[in-house]
């Protein structure tokens, strides 16, 4: 089949969903299918607004020294289009184009039939941007729509659309896995930052600061560009790391901190169960898809950060818990197989494209 996956811009900074489409655009071309990853420039309905947040956008990372090459380089048999905007212009013809966000759906609405049966894929329930309307819009177009976990089909049922699914996701523990023992780590806490309120780093400050007052941890906190929060002088920020040092961080760590208000799946959380950290999460909906509460991880109510601080000391204090639900966790993920999950998808496709 010729696939086509239209993602929601330019993308120079790690980002999870991205990854995920790279994970399926590889193990795709290598079953022998024709991959065509777009990464459409403009994807703003607003040119104006659209441009002034590019060039803020372009000038902070020109000033934090983030690179303006593509983040992910994906299996040289998969094709990579950088082009103005989605329209059939740019857009290969093929069997199967996909709208990767809610960036890119209405664009692959519009788009020919020459371009192949039009999908949604779903990787969360992006009713948090400031484009709330236009988001529930797109779920309304006549696309198939695939999605990656129940809540988000139970959600889109409220709404009275339907998605196919749901999928899961996974890691590739060929990348994350335990290198030194769990028991015995130099690093208290790590965590995940993104300046997004949905992603809670105001959360992330105060829980660490509450911590840190009860008792002396350590800390790291990894953002893909220099925060714009204020962080303790005590907390070791990293910028950027590469596979393998993101790998070493999560293995000299005790904890992972998870402060999403709203996540679709949370990768970070499945990573550094992989590599042998103990969690300590926000009970959203999308971690909730494969966390238990004391049985694979400590769970507090979304924005209740005494709850969440008070479950990072009992890991801190509590070895033997903290190593079993460590060890549990990292049991858990053997249900979540790449090879499954890009089967399913791609029966989806070929089910549906021979339905039409």
């Amino acid at each position: 089949m010729r696939i086509t996956f239209i993602l929601p811009g330019f993308v120079s900074t790690p980002m999870g969903g991205v990854k995920v489409v790279h994970e399926y655009a590889n193990r795709l071309a290598h079953k022998g299918h024709d991959v065509t990853i777009v990464y459409p420039v403009i994807t703003y309905t607003n040119p104006l607004i659209g441009g002034l947040r590019r060039v803020v956008k372009q000038v902070y990372d020109k000033i934090t020294k983030v690179s303006a090459e593509l983040y992910y380089t994906p299996d040289s048999r998969v094709t990579v289009l950088v082009i103005k905007k989605a329209c059939s212009k740019y857009v290969p013809k093929g069997d199967a184009v996909i709208a990767v966000g809610w960036q890119t759906a209405a664009w692959v609405n519009r788009l020919p039939d020459c371009h192949g049966k039009k999908f949604y894929f779903l990787q969360h329930f992006e009713t948090y941007f400031r484009s709330k309307k236009i988001v529930l819009e797109t779920f309304r177009l006549p696309l198939t729509k695939i999605a990656i976990a129940g809540w988000i089909i139970n959600k889109l049922k409220e709404l009275g659309e339907t998605a196919l699914g749901p999928l899961g996701n996974a890691i590739d523990q060929k990348e994350f896995f335990i290198t030194s023992d769990i028991g015995d780590r130099p690093n208290d806490v790590i965590v995940i930052y993104h300046h997004m309120n949905v992603k809670g780093p105001k959360d992330i400050i105060a829980i660490l600061k509450q911590l840190k007052k009860r008792q002396n941890i350590s800390a790291v906190l990894v953002s893909s560009r220099k925060p714009v929060h204020r962080i303790p002088a005590w907390v070791k920020i990293v910028i950027r790391p590469s596979l393998e040092e993101m790998r070493t961080l999560y293995n000299s760590s005790k904890i992972f901190l998870h402060t999403s208000h709203s996540e679709g799946w949370g990768l970070p959380v499945m990573e550094a169960m992989a590599c042998g950290c103990a969690v300590a999460a926000y009970a959203n909906e999308g971690v909730s898809e494969f966390l238990t509460d004391k049985q694979n991880a400590l769970l507090a109510p979304v924005k209740d950060k005494d709850a969440m601080v008070n479950n990072v000391r009992t890991l801190l204090s509590d070895n033997l818990l903290r190593q079993n639900l460590a060890a549990d966790g990292k049991n858990k993920l053997c249900q979540y197989s790449w090879d499954n999950i890009v089967e399913r998808f791609l029966t989806i496709l070929q089910t549906q494209i021979t339905d039409d």
